[in-house]
């Protein structure tokens, strides 16, 4: 840890690149609480909308729509881009899941 400081304090470049990363962080975080805002907005869309979502291929007991926090990992996989196209397969609508007329046991929604 020693020789860390004394790197640090001998190199003006690197003092000065850890002064801008410490100037920096107050617009970080602002960045981060927008991001946190604008996610739990599309989770909460995303229970209303994806909630009884047939589990397959990436949608299971963890990435699914169906609890807030489910909501939240799904979309934190989706803003990374690690495996939204699995999450997008079961999204998407295709016969015969998308008949209006479906009714689907254990829930109210139909269709």
């Amino acid at each position: 840890i020693g020789r860390v400081l004394r790197l640090i304090k001998g190199a003006k470049g690197i003092r000065t690149l850890l002064f801008a990363l410490m100037m920096s962080l107050p617009a970080l975080f602002n960045i981060g609480l927008l991001l946190f805002l604008v996610m739990f907005i599309y989770a909460i869309f995303g229970m209303s909308q994806f909630a009884y979502v047939k589990k397959e291929a990436g949608i299971d007991d963890m990435f699914n729509f169906e609890t807030f926090a489910n909501s939240m990992i799904c979309l934190f996989e989706i803003t990374t881009s690690a495996g939204w196209n699995g999450l997008l397969l079961p999204i998407l609508n295709k016969e015969p899941d998308c008949d209006p007329k479906k009714v689907h046991p254990g829930s109210s929604v139909e269709g």
